[in-house]
């Protein structure tokens, strides 16, 4: 298992190739979407290609784009398959492992910032952010793929899954991503805009937008973002100003009864403790400065203290009387 402590970190990004009348993903699907709940700092949207099932509805309100990504990756003619961080995953994958995810953490030199803006009643405009954050070795190159997806579009397509999950409803600027230089100074930016109008089987008020960064030959993920649904201008990324505010230290270490955090008492600190797979095994708000981890079996575990997009991560090991 790899989590790493990152002042700035490479959010993982799961894309879903998925079909509604595929009776394989009614089957396999459910385990990855518990697995998402599982693991909410993990961004992922579905893709809906028409082979080998072209009457699914997603995939015909949106076939162009769907395909092209799907073709991207060389993974069109079957579904259901994912791709980690720009790697496709096996289709004999076994897509419930709490431990799926474990190997993808890192950390970049670039964030993404995404601000959402309604225009009128009718349309919506995306403004995507790519800044250097880090000093790093040079990559001028890489591709930005963006688009509008819909956090939940509801309706049985035929193999009994009621609900898709960040289903994508059109890509932006073009259908596979954009070749685009990076800014090579830390704090340059690279600022893109979109205004789109809905599509008429879109639900306004459940739209977000993706930013997936890559590099260009290779297609290793950079960086990636998923913005609210707000149209308010609200800006979903990274907030570099709060990085200094979730570093901490934990002790006892080992532990028995509970660890006491280091770093201040405030709500707006959020925990996770992992088990060694990854799972959740508990969760909360730094309202004092312990965390009770008495009910945990002995063994290594890890805590993940979060403000904002910002983390730190401290490994622990816990004891028994």
């Amino acid at each position: 298992m790899s989590l790493v402590t990152a002042q700035i970190p490479k959010k993982t990004m799961v894309e879903h190739f998925t079909n509604t009348k595929c009776s394989i993903c009614a089957n396999r699907n459910p385990g990855l979407n518990t697995n998402f709940d599982l693991h909410p700092q993990v961004l992922h949207i579905s893709i809906h290609p028409n082979l080998p099932y072209p009457s699914c509805f997603l995939s015909q309100q949106n076939t162009a784009d769907n395909n092209a990504r799907t073709n991207y990756y060389g993974v069109y003619g079957s579904t259901p398959r994912i791709v980690i961080n720009g790697s496709p995953i096996s289709s004999t994958t076994n897509y419930a492992d709490t431990s799926l995810f474990a190997n993808f953490a890192g950390m970049s030199t670039m964030s993404i910032e995404i601000r959402q803006s309604a225009v009128g009643v009718d349309s919506i405009m995306s403004r995507i952010v790519v800044k250097r954050v880090l000093a790093g070795p040079p990559m001028s190159s890489a591709v930005l793929y963006a688009g509008l997806v819909e956090d939940t579009v509801f309706g049985n397509g035929g193999n009994g899954e009621l609900q898709h999950y960040n289903v994508l409803r059109r890509s932006l600027f073009t259908s596979v991503g954009t070749a685009v230089n990076l800014p090579g100074t830390v704090g340059d930016s690279l600022v893109m805009t979109k205004t789109e109008a809905y599509g008429g089987a879109w639900d306004p008020n459940r739209m977000a937008t993706v930013a997936i960064l890559q590099e260009s030959g290779t297609k290793a993920l950079i960086q990636s973002e998923l913005s609210s649904t707000d149209k308010s201008g609200v800006i979903t990324g990274i907030d570099l100003a709060a990085t200094d505010a979730c570093k901490f230290a934990i002790f006892p270490n080992p532990a028995t009864a509970f660890i006491t955090v280091s770093g201040p008492v405030d709500p707006s600190l959020r925990y996770q403790l992992l088990n060694g797979l990854g799972a959740v095994v508990g969760q909360g708000t730094m309202t004092s400065k312990t965390i009770d981890v008495a009910r945990l079996p002995a063994g290594i575990y890890f805590v993940v203290l979060r403000y904002g997009q910002a983390m730190e991560t401290k490994r622990f090991l816990k004891r028994s009387y």
